[in-house]
């Protein structure tokens, strides 16, 4: 016989507590081979690691699958109830405690981003950025005179770069208006 090991050491090879194994052990309905002993009051379980192990992992390997199962049919419940994404898998299997822990984390976060200045609000930032738009406009819009200037020509040869600018300008304004952030509103990613 080679090596036996007792239920302590088989759960610690296993990554779980012994209670958890003997949990898993009482689900057994017949003692497997690599089980050589089942442990009663007063002696231990004896067990073949090796095969000990392979049961395990196939243990294992059929709840992660079922698991899986599960937070596919969450998802698409959710899809199907809400019309919307479910979004990573991982938002599905944790729980209450995890998600509002998690929620709170990342509050925590953006509260330490605004006070390092790492963080604008919103309704701060439309104003300037609109500013900067109008103020960008008006500085284009004077490059073909000050080109002319500098190069020696006339307000009738530049109109065509003045025209380009202007179409360039325009198209992104057009552009910059349909992801405007209004205040109070989350830009579209």
């Amino acid at each position: 016989m080679g090596l036996v090991v007792n239920l302590d050491e088989f759960s610690e090879l296993c990554s779980v507590s012994s209670e958890t194994m003997r949990k898993y052990f009482r689900e057994l309905d017949v003692d497997p081979d690599w089980m050589i002993a089942r442990g009663t009051k007063g002696r231990d379980y004896q067990i073949e690691p090796g095969g000990g192990l392979a049961w395990w992992k196939a243990a294992r390997e059929g709840e992660e699958q079922a698991s899986a199962e599960r937070v596919e049919q969450l998802r698409q419940l959710r899809f199907d109830l809400l019309g919307d994404d479910a979004g990573a898998a991982n938002d599905l299997t944790m729980s209450g405690k995890q998600r509002r822990d998690e929620y709170a984390a990342e509050f925590e976060r953006l509260r330490l981003a605004k006070e390092m200045g790492q963080l604008v609000e919103i309704d701060k930032l439309v104003p300037l950025l609109m500013a900067a738009v109008v103020e960008s406009r008006r500085r284009l819009g004077l490059v073909p005179a000050e080109f002319a200037a500098t190069a020696g020509m006339t307000p009738e040869e530049v109109k065509p770069l003045a025209a380009m600018i202007e179409k360039a300008v325009d198209e992104f304004v057009t552009a910059f208006s349909k992801v405007a952030i209004t205040p109070g509103t989350v830009p579209p990613c």
